[in-house]
């Protein structure tokens, strides 16, 4: 038995993660009519288009109009939380894609963005002799455990990336030094009626009584992500939703901090 999905106030919409996702740093898998490549760099310009940077030895075949009809290119993004023993999906997303050549003259910018997008300004230089190509958005499925949710391509032009992501990494590093045994003892204290508001995904019926550990593994404008593992090392996943948007990691510290005394005193 799995949770009840979070409501919707509880998360980011599924646009805004889906853009984000896709313009975040880290490699994706690019699927053209049957062939498929891994370790495409992304990103997102200003006006939703996604620029994807082949590897060296992509060998992908003839875009429309003379090779597959357009909407068989699909890319294929997950966003994880790297722990010490293990990696936590946290949201993935599939695009569907017009894709074209990135022009000789917009080359420059194209990489610019990339080598923004995932600091690697350095191995961009060395480009030449990889595809540089640009995809028109058509459609998108975002999966958020325990939900898939389609995302239309205007929404996704529309959405504004989260503004938490380009510092979250600084706040989760807040949040485990400064709130780890606190989360940990009041999740622990959260009874029923508690646990409905915060337990998105996982075996919610077992409680969080149980709890052996209880890790931050992702920070968003609406909320902090929790990870709980419970003593037989089955998983929770939490979610404790702000009252206000962060505006930097002592922010979120302090929402997280709020949110965790909400959900106690709903207990009580």
């Amino acid at each position: 038995m799995t949770a009840s999905p979070a409501p919707s106030s509880a998360l980011l919409p599924a646009a805004v993660t889906a853009r984000t996702v896709a313009a975040g740093s880290g490699v994706a898998v690019l699927a053209v009519a049957g062939w498929r490549s891994t370790g495409v760099l992304h990103g997102c310009d200003d006006e939703g288009r996604l620029v994807l940077l082949l590897p060296p030895d992509a060998t992908l075949p003839d875009l429309p109009p003379v090779g597959p009809a357009p909407g068989s290119c699909v890319l294929e993004v997950e966003r994880s939380a790297a722990l010490p023993d293990a990696t936590v999906p946290l949201a993935s997303v599939q695009v569907w894609l017009d894709l074209e050549e990135v022009p000789p003259s917009e080359r420059p910018d194209a990489l610019e963005l990339l080598a923004a997008c995932h600091s690697l300004t350095s191995a961009l230089r060395s480009w030449r002799g990889r595809r540089l190509l640009r995809g028109t958005v058509q459609h998108v499925h975002c999966h958020r455990a325990p939900r898939c949710e389609e995302v239309g391509a205007d929404a996704f032009r529309t959405a504004v990336p989260d503004r938490v992501a380009p510092w979250e990494a600084d706040a989760l590093e807040r949040l485990r030094v400064d709130l780890r045994e606190e989360l940990l003892d009041g999740l622990r204290h959260c009874a029923p009626a508690a646990r409905s508001r915060v337990v998105i995904d996982g075996p919610a019926w077992r409680g969080t009584a149980d709890l052996a550990d209880a890790l931050p593994i992702a920070v968003d404008e609406r909320g902090t992500t929790v990870l709980g593992v419970l003593s037989d090392g089955d998983h929770l996943h939490l979610r404790l939703s702000f009252s206000s948007t962060p505006l930097d990691p002592d922010d979120v510290v302090d929402l997280t901090a709020a949110a965790l005394h909400e959900a106690i005193a709903a207990s009580a």
